[in-house]
């Protein structure tokens, strides 16, 4: 038996994408796998130019770069609940793991995508105009620490940008109470404590942080865990 007409629908990209997600349990609607695709297409336009990921299979580009962003959003989405229309800050953005992946499939929700490195600030804005998300996602081109205070987000994620703790205290200043984080990581070697104080220019702000949540990304042989921290005050 031939493909469904829905498949057959589907460039290559779209098709790749939504069969990963579609196998791993993630559900997808057909514009949010095109969506999807085309930044595969356009990251591999530029990729061939700028080396903006060493990743160059494109089933290792669904695996790791897609699959791998969505199983995250999953889990922090079951954990902090009701962010679908704040503001979500993607911290060294990079080429857009996690944050135009989740943007893809949080329509209702405002995207701050922070890089400093020109040329990958430069991709992600070029993605932003040919997916037409002007006025919701935006590339902020600065290194974190200068936003303190500038901007307040309602939750801070990052793809191995730091270790959790740098992470969390670079990334302070653009919280406010009520503020969640959502680190990716690889391997846990170390217990994180529940309660952290992160000191500020002049204040010092406490943080809850809840067990590491181990990721099952179908595909992927890395060990990937999800680490979540909230601001109480």
């Amino acid at each position: 038996m031939g493909r469904s007409q829905a498949a057959q629908d589907l460039g290559p990209a779209e098709e790749r994408v939504s069969a990963a997600c579609a196998s791993a349990g993630v559900a997808l609607s057909a514009p949010q796998a095109a969506m999807l695709g085309h930044y595969l297409e356009l990251l591999n336009r530029w990729n061939q130019v700028h080396s903006l990921t060493a990743i160059e299979s494109p089933d290792e580009q669904v695996t790791k770069h897609i699959l791998d962003s969505l199983v995250a959003w999953q889990a922090a989405l079951r954990a902090c609940g009701g962010l679908d229309k704040g503001l979500i800050a993607d911290v060294g953005s990079g080429m857009g793991a996690p944050g135009v992946v989740w943007a893809a499939v949080m329509p209702e929700s405002r995207f701050d995508l922070i890089e400093r490195q020109q040329k990958k600030a430069a991709f992600l804005r070029h993605v932003i105009g040919q997916l037409g998300w002007a006025g919701r996602v935006r590339v902020i081109e600065s290194d974190v620490r200068d936003l303190s205070g500038k901007l307040r987000a309602d939750l801070v994620t990052s793809r191995a940008f730091a270790d959790l703790q740098s992470f969390l205290a670079l990334t302070a200043g653009i919280s406010g109470p009520g503020t969640w984080w959502a680190a990716m990581t690889g391997r846990q070697n170390k217990k994180v404590s529940e309660h952290l104080l992160i000191k500020m220019a002049n204040q010092s702000i406490e943080l809850r942080t809840c067990p590491a949540i181990r990721l099952d990304v179908p595909g992927l042989s890395a060990e990937r865990h999800l680490i979540l921290a909230t601001r109480e005050k």
